[in-house]
């Protein structure tokens, strides 16, 4: 059996690595000249590496550590309550513990201990759901600033039933070991790329190569590339629910009708990072996160637990947040305003970086989005996407089950899935 797998970021490297294990003929088509996808390590932005995409590992007991523990990665946990600043509504400048015991309204927004009432019946958006249970403007503020613009979209775009499957992950009993205590995030400080490298070192992979089309049928499946056409027995499509909905990649025959409405019903979120490079610390130096009262909303420094004399600050924003960045279209405008949300946040009038970078992950033809995002109603969306339809199969983080959705383990995860449907119709 020959299989062609569409896609070298980590669902596709994590579903052919297993499948090559078992001694199946793979080969990898990625439209990019690297590997990863939306997981890009930078090693010439600053002396240390600095992830462009994917950051993190959420979760200390999550699928990622086998290859950290594998590899011997350092890594960093990163303390929210005691190294991140949070700007309260009043102006107070305080740690994040000190902003939760201060201000139960906004611990409230942090702990999710929330009463336990359902959404309704044929699901409502999320904002809908926080105002019906006595969310204050305030405390939606907050919501918006943090929890929602991690979760990549506004509010009124988000399932609340996804949102309370999400939470009940995070601080409930984990339904796997896969998934305790999702809500720590580590830093791996030697690089996320390390692990693409290991999934990869066996791999037959073919960049720049970007996918036409794909003819799938009782016969196989024919893959059309920049350059000529390769056949298969099976196809694995990874493809980012972004590329999927624009239609860039043509199937014939066109896919099942409940194929084609999972991918439209998923929605493709916002998602962009503007990273900094300082010549001086701006903080702190056991200080790692800002949460800031402007756009952007959020910031975090991977200097952190390093000795470095040069300071990386990324922003992440989402949803809104991003929209009106990206309004501007210019990307020197787009770091000008971010700086200068970063100097009134600080009041550092006169802070100047060393150089900048705009990662605009919606206006990237290989991604089209950051990571995918369960909107009102759409719960059963993710399930009908990952569904085999022979000879075609189906990984990436938009397939994976809610709570692992839109993070590295939940990809990767979403590839052994893959792989094992694949080996089971060998």
């Amino acid at each position: 059996m020959k299989v062609i797998v569409i896609g070298a970021g980590i669902a596709g490297l994590s579903a052919a690595y297993r499948l090559t294990q078992a001694g199946v003929d793979v080969v990898i088509l990625e439209a990019r000249d690297r590997i990863g996808g939306r997981v890009h390590t930078d090693r010439s932005f600053a002396p240390y590496p600095v992830e462009f995409g994917a950051e993190l590992i959420h979760g200390h007991n999550v699928i990622t550590w086998d290859w950290v523990n594998k590899l011997n990665l350092r890594t960093l946990h990163w303390h929210k309550t005691d190294d991140s600043m949070v700007r309260l509504e009043d102006g107070r400048w305080l740690t994040m513990s000190d902003a939760r015991r201060l201000d139960p309204g906004f611990d409230v927004t942090r702990s999710w201990e929330l009463q336990d009432q359902p959404a309704l019946y044929g699901d409502e958006d999320f904002a809908s759901y926080l105002r019906r249970i006595g969310f204050s403007d305030q405390q939606l503020r907050y919501v918006k600033r943090s929890f929602a613009n991690a979760v990549g979209d506004d509010m009124h775009y988000i399932s609340a039933q996804a949102m309370l499957t999400e939470i009940s992950v995070d601080d409930g009993p984990p339904p796997s070991d896969l998934l305790e205590n999702a809500s720590d995030d580590y830093r791996i400080l030697d690089g996320y790329d390390r692990i693409l490298d290991a999934l990869a070192q066996s791999l037959t992979i073919n960049l720049n190569k970007p996918v036409k089309s794909v003819i799938w049928g009782d016969k196989g499946v024919h893959v059309e590339t920049n350059d000529g056409i390769l056949s298969g027995d099976v196809a694995l499509i990874t493809l980012p629910i972004g590329v999927l909905q624009a239609g860039t990649v043509r199937f014939s025959p066109v896919l099942p009708v409940i194929k084609q409405l999972a991918i439209q019903r998923l929605r493709s979120g916002p998602v962009m990072k503007m990273v900094y490079l300082f010549d001086h610390p701006l903080l702190d130096q056991n200080i790692g996160a800002i949460y800031s009262a402007y756009n952007p909303p959020m910031w975090w420094t991977p200097a952190l637990g390093r000795n470095a004399d040069q300071f990386v600050w990324t922003a992440f924003l989402s949803g809104d947040w991003a929209r009106e960045i990206l309004e501007l279209r210019d990307e020197t405008l787009m770091l000008a305003a971010g700086l200068a949300a970063l100097r009134r946040e600080l009041d550092q009038p006169e802070l100047n970086y060393i150089r900048a970078q705009v990662i605009n992950w919606p206006n990237d033809p290989y991604a089209r989005c950051g990571y995918s995002v369960t909107p009102p109603g759409g719960m059963h969306a993710r399930a009908d996407l990952a569904a085999p339809t022979p000879p075609l199969y189906w990984a990436g983080e938009a397939t994976a089950h809610e709570g692992t959705a839109a993070t590295v383990h939940g990809a990767y995860l979403s590839g052994q899935r893959a792989a094992q449907e694949i080996l089971n119709q060998k």
